[in-house]
């Protein structure tokens, strides 16, 4: 579940990245702006880091907390599978489009067809995945997880919990700088 977590915290300092990048090309934002909300996400990821470290530790201190990190991957393997998708299959497939699209010998052409590939498996790989999330026993043995992670991470360090905490405090700072989308109700 931790790897959960800390694979979460990835996600979202990519889709912060993203929306940063979405803030920098409004050109309603002022320079400032623009400057502060690159200081925010740079203070995001430097706390997701920090918590990485402490979460590599915490998992290494811990054989039982690692165990049960195994095993949650392992159910949630399961429900994914069971949801029409084989993650190792689906692993090896990307594995193989990101080196062709590496490849210095593949045309644009190729390139942009294969892209198109690594997004659709991309895509079913999310859908079957965040189907298995909304299983009530993973979501069960996902929030435990989580709770035994982040209590040993604060054994480990204590700081954790002030991370914790000013992640979210940034993350609502970045959410409230974007622009306003059109909210239909």
């Amino acid at each position: 579940m931790m790897k959960r977590v800390t694979t979460l915290c990835f996600l979202a300092i990519a889709a912060l990245s993203f929306s940063g990048a979405g803030i920098a090309a409004d050109s309603s934002n002022s320079g400032n702006d623009q400057q502060q909300t690159q200081k925010l996400m740079q203070e995001y990821r430097q706390d997701a880091q920090q918590l990485k470290q402490i979460h590599e530790k915490t998992i290494k201190a811990n054989p039982q907390l690692a165990k049960e990190q195994n095993q949650f991957q392992t159910q949630v393997k399961k429900a994914v599978k069971k949801n029409g998708y084989n993650v190792e299959q689906g692993q090896k497939r990307m594995q193989a489009m990101a080196k062709k699209l590496q490849s210095k010998n593949t045309s644009d052409d190729e390139k942009s067809a294969t892209m198109k590939k690594f997004q659709a498996e991309r895509q079913k790989m999310l859908k079957a995945r965040d189907a298995a999330l909304q299983d009530p026993a993973i979501q069960k043995s996902g929030k435990q997880l989580e709770q035994d992670t982040i209590t040993a991470m604060k054994k480990q360090n204590s700081k954790t919990g002030e991370l914790l905490s000013d992640m979210q405090s940034t993350r609502n700072k970045l959410q409230a700088s974007m622009p306003q989308q059109s909210n239909s109700k």
